[in-house]
């Protein structure tokens, strides 16, 4: 069998399609996405649909320990996240005009409360300022502090450097070291 040179190009690119797993567009696309909320936080979604659907989508927290809570139907829907921080699982389930069922599945970050006190601070030359960071939704409160100048002492007591200048100081969480923040202190 031969083919035809205009037949070539079209299956060329279709084997290329397969092979790479293309695959056909979202039916429901979820807003804001991807989900990310604080501890204790009400956070709006909203389901929007890409074709016909039979009636309205249902949304689940499939995390029986504490995923937090979200209402059970609706194109738009409330969620209140727990009060520990964590990745959990949001499905959103639908049927198409024509029967056939979706379901979209999408991680839902909770990210805890780790906010310095003060988040800023001026100071002089050697003068000491204490920094406290206000936790939230992590197991351990403990926080390891480092600063671009100046030291830090047990507790989060901070004395300033002798040199005038703008510097920032970062705070770790323990718990979970990709949890940080930065205090920015002026020196003058």
């Amino acid at each position: 069998m031969t083919l035809s040179p205009r037949v070539l190009p079209a299956l060329a690119l279709a084997a290329f399609l397969v092979g790479c797993g293309s695959s056909a567009p979202e039916a429901l696309l979820l807003e804001p996405d991807p989900p990310v909320a604080q501890v204790g936080e009400r956070l709006a979604l909203r389901v929007v649909p890409q074709e016909d659907l039979a009636g309205e989508p249902e949304w689940l927290l499939p995390d029986y320990n504490g995923g937090g809570l979200i209402s059970t139907k609706g194109f738009s829907t409330t969620y209140l996240a727990p009060n520990h921080a964590g990745t959990y699982q949001l499905v959103i389930r639908a049927q198409r005009a024509d029967g056939s069922s979706i379901k979209v599945q999408r991680e839902l970050r909770v990210l805890p409360l780790f906010k310095p006190e003060p988040a800023s601070a001026n100071l002089r030359p050697g003068q000491a300022q204490a920094f406290t960071v206000r936790i939230k939704g992590l197991a351990r409160t403990e926080v390891l502090w480092k600063a671009e100048a100046g030291t830090f002492a047990d507790g989060g007591a901070y004395t300033a450097p002798l040199e005038p200048g703008t510097y920032k100081l970062t705070a770790t969480s323990a718990a979970d070291p990709t949890v940080t923040a930065t205090v920015t202190v002026v020196v003058n």
